[in-house]
């Protein structure tokens, strides 16, 4: 039984910054700690960060140093491919966790002994057909933005970009002029800031 247990949350995407999925995640977290009688000393939060994509993940890494120095001794993540989404970055949860002696990995949809193989290989299995699913996802965005090129058009999400209206295409004579002011002034040697 985990004593001094981690939450660990993540949703690639929230563009408004609402905080909602990770969230929701905590929640149903916490509900299963106490349900296990797991005590959770620290909850570790990546919002609106792919673990995919490759970038920075800081309270991913920030709870890996708390395992690596036996301040946490469980963890508790609503699924497993929030945790990771490549194989090479499980392998290194799993080698951390066996330098701690961490175990104890529960999860909203089952949990894993990770002291046991049979339960790793079936993680590793998870983690393969989470990172199928990103793949599957980013083909399928970027056939969207060639149709979408092809077609003249632009991406319909996000926000106006500075400089253009509304649709993404016409300029914004206001907002052209600083653009073209803040340009001259970096090929002057300003500084970008």
């Amino acid at each position: 039984m985990a004593h001094s247990a981690a939450i660990y949350c993540r949703i690639s995407d929230d563009r408004e910054g609402r905080h909602l999925g990770v969230d929701r995640q905590e929640k149903d977290c916490r509900e299963l700690a106490e349900r296990k009688g797991w005590q959770i000393a620290e909850l570790y939060v990546d919002n609106d960060i792919s673990a995919y994509s490759g970038k920075p993940r800081p309270a991913y890494r920030q709870m890996l140093a708390d395992f690596k120095d036996g301040t946490r001794d469980g963890l508790v993540v609503y699924h497993q491919d929030r945790l990771v989404r490549q194989p090479r970055e499980l392998e290194e949860f799993f080698d951390v966790c066996d330098a701690a002696g961490i175990t104890d990995m529960a999860s909203v949809s089952g949990d894993f002994d990770l002291s046991n193989y049979e339960d790793r290989t079936y993680v590793r299995i998870l983690g393969a057909i989470a990172q199928k699913e990103s793949h599957d996802k980013s083909r399928r965005i970027k056939r969207k933005h060639l149709e979408l090129a092809e077609r003249g058009r632009v991406s319909g999400g996000g926000p106006r970009p500075f400089g253009y209206e509304d649709d993404k295409v016409t300029i914004r004579k206001s907002e052209a002029k600083a653009i073209k002011e803040a340009a001259s002034r970096i090929l002057a040697g300003d500084s970008l800031k």
